[in-house]
């Protein structure tokens, strides 16, 4: 295949609206550091031909931006990045659900992601990623062990002005900060169950379209969305057949030191930044629900959020980090197409409030293991949720996590203690997680 094909085919794709790197002000953005090859050398050749004896403009349409990130460059609006996301654990339960009443144990495959991010023109880009189906533990049919893989995000980026954006297609829609980091960017491990709630198709993505405004390079954020709001994460669509309204989603960041550009966040920067961040989001969606007693009547999905994180690094060279937020969401009497009480993912009614409060300190000095430089970080987090619809008790939580941090959230180890305390008032599940996580 000449290398001249190859160019018109990204072009074309450019053309037609595929293509997104992050611009000057970061609108069109990516959470992650993407790593490939390079094919500088054929498109500088390339190119001088194609000039016929023009000054060819390598080092404008080909670049290599920091260490580990190349990019393919076709031009100088035209270009495609590939990375690659995954984590594993082994998991060790004991108590509650485990078999036998002993202690269960597993390796699991918690993500596997391909990350695409292109650009066709200076104002147009896209962002593909993909993962295996089961993770976080969603697998629609449960018989292929998460080998399997399904789309993730599939987005075009339009960036309408230098300081608003529009999305299209399925992606996080504007929500709270746990959701906007993603598993990769927490500072914990394990997602924050009480977090469950709003409606999501995969990974708490929905089809939909979003307006994205930053101002002060993320000192303040505004993000406006309209979306499908008919899943909780499983294949199975939460809604009446008689309405088919949009979820209108929506979400404000104030950033009173550091800012974060971008429209995704992290809920640490290992001392990369100074953070006091405040934000707020809700989702409603207008006769979602059928009503409990009376027929023919409909009810509002409402969904509303407070988060707050405060990072410092210390005049140790340590880095403290206190992160806490609180969920409330409201199905208003309605039920589900076959009458039921709405359950999240995790089997709970999704009427109800909870919260979590997260204190995490990573040392100073790094060290050395099996050759291996890293810094070590304690973490610990409770959460705590109770339903509208029991009549005693919450379900809550603690965790304990030690952090063997190498190279920020692109290579880390963690190791999980959690307690859990079921609102039924059995026995408690201890579970103790080793989790591996890199992105490339």
């Amino acid at each position: 295949m000449k290398i001249n094909f190859m160019r018109a085919i990204a072009l074309s794709l450019g053309v037609m609206g595929f293509g997104g790197v992050a611009v000057a002000d970061e609108l069109i953005s990516t959470p992650v550091e993407t790593a490939s090859f390079t094919l500088s050398d054929l498109v500088q050749k390339s190119a001088a031909q194609k000039s016929k004896g023009k000054k060819a403009k390598s080092a404008e349409s080909c670049d290599t931006k920091g260490p580990g990130k190349v990019k393919f460059d076709w031009g100088a609006n035209t270009s495609l990045s590939i990375g690659a996301g995954l984590r594993t654990s082994y998991n060790a339960i004991e108590g509650g659900n485990s078999a036998n009443g002993g202690t269960a144990q597993d390796f699991s495959l918690n993500n596997a992601r391909i990350y695409l991010n292109g650009q066709g023109h200076e104002r147009i880009g896209f962002e593909f990623n993909t993962d295996i189906d089961n993770a976080q533990g969603f697998n629609l049919d449960g018989t292929d062990e998460g080998a399997s893989v399904r789309i993730l995000d599939l987005i075009a980026k339009f960036q309408l002005t230098d300081h608003i954006s529009l999305w299209t297609g399925r992606f996080l829609p504007p929500s709270d900060r746990s959701n906007l980091d993603g598993p990769f960017y927490l500072n914990a491990w394990n997602f924050p169950w009480v977090q469950f709630g709003h409606p999501n198709i995969f990974q708490g993505r929905d089809d939909g379209a979003a307006l994205f405004g930053q101002y002060g390079d993320g000192a303040f954020k505004w993000q406006i969305g309209a979306f499908e709001g008919d899943h909780d994460g499983s294949a199975v669509r939460v809604g009446n057949a008689d309405t088919d309204n949009l979820m209108i989603t929506g979400r404000l960041t104030l950033n009173l030191l550091d800012p974060e550009p971008g429209y995704y966040n992290a809920s640490t920067y290992y001392g990369e930044k100074e953070i006091l961040a405040v934000g707020v989001a809700f989702m409603h969606r207008h006769n979602a629900l059928a009503d409990a007693a009376a027929a023919g009547v409909f009810q509002d999905q409402t969904s509303w959020s407070i988060d707050a994180l405060f990072e410092r690094p210390l005049n140790n060279g340590g880095v403290m980090t206190v992160e806490g937020a609180y969920y409330n969401n409201d199905d208003h009497n309605g039920v589900d197409g076959d009458g039921n009480e709405v359950l999240i993912g995790t089997n709970r009614p999704r009427t109800g409030d909870g919260y979590f409060i997260l204190g995490s300190y990573l040392f100073p000095n790094a060290m050395n293991i099996m050759s291996l430089e890293g810094k070590l970080q304690f973490m610990t987090r409770y959460m705590e949720y109770t339903s509208a619809s029991w009549t005693s008790g919450q379900d809550n939580q603690t965790d304990f996590q030690l952090n063997y941090i190498m190279n920020g959230h692109n290579a880390r180890i963690s190791a999980v203690w959690s307690v859990y305390d079921d609102h039924s008032g059995a026995e408690n599940t201890d579970t103790f997680t080793l989790g591996t996580q890199l992105q490339f």
